[in-house]
Order: C-alpha cells, then sequence, then structure tokens
C-alpha cells in the first residue's frame, strides 16, 4: 500500500478500533482498489504520448506503485483532486450506512 494512499486511512474509514493486523489488511486492500481505480482513471487523462511512457515505466520490472503514482502525479495537473475523489467515491460504494 503506498503511502499517497494510505494517508489518513485508518482515521477516515473508523477502523481504529479493529485490532492492528487487521486495519492493515483492510488498508492493503483498499489501497489496492483506489490504486486500480486511480490507474483506470488517469488513463482517460493521459495524451497518447503519455500513456506510451506510463506504459513503458510500468513494463519496468522495478516500478513500484509509488514510482506509478508520482508519474501520474507529474503529468496531470489534478492528479490530488482526482485522489480525492477516488477515495470517496470507494468509501461511498462500500461503507454501507448503519441504521
Amino acid at each position: 500500500m503506498t503511502n499517497i494512499l494510505s494517508k489518513d486511512i485508518i482515521k477516515e474509514w473508523g477502523l481504529g478500533s479493529l485490532p492492528e493486523a487487521k486495519q492493515l489488511e483492510i488498508v492493503e486492500r483498499l489501497g489496492r482498489l483506489m490504486y486500480q481505480s486511480i490507474l483506470v482513471k488517469s488513463l482517460d487523462i493521459l495524451s497518447e504520448k503519455e500513456q506510451t511512457e506510463f506504459d513503458l515505466l510500468l513494463d519496468e520490472n522495478t516500478t513500484t506503485p509509488e514510482d506509478a503514482l508520482k508519474f501520474l502525479a507529474s503529468k496531470i495537473p489534478t492528479f490530488d483532486l482526482l485522489l480525492t475523489e477516488e477515495k470517496q467515491k470507494l468509501k461511498e460504494d462500500l461503507l454501507v450506512p448503519v441504521s
């Protein structure tokens, strides 16, 4: 799970009462979902040249999710907004209100 995506997620999602191991497991799962969602959304925003650059980056064996997110942040001026929107969308999709 990347630092960009995990920042404050335990607090934001109300996971503080869970055992630490369970918190880490949930944060990892949420991070993967958000990462995948951000990659898909970003492809619609990047130019063809940027998509080619991104594909080359992803093809490298040493590329980490952090590297991919840093690349996207450098190419998409509204990346922080995209990240915030995707986090909120995922939260709305997954959390069921308690009656």
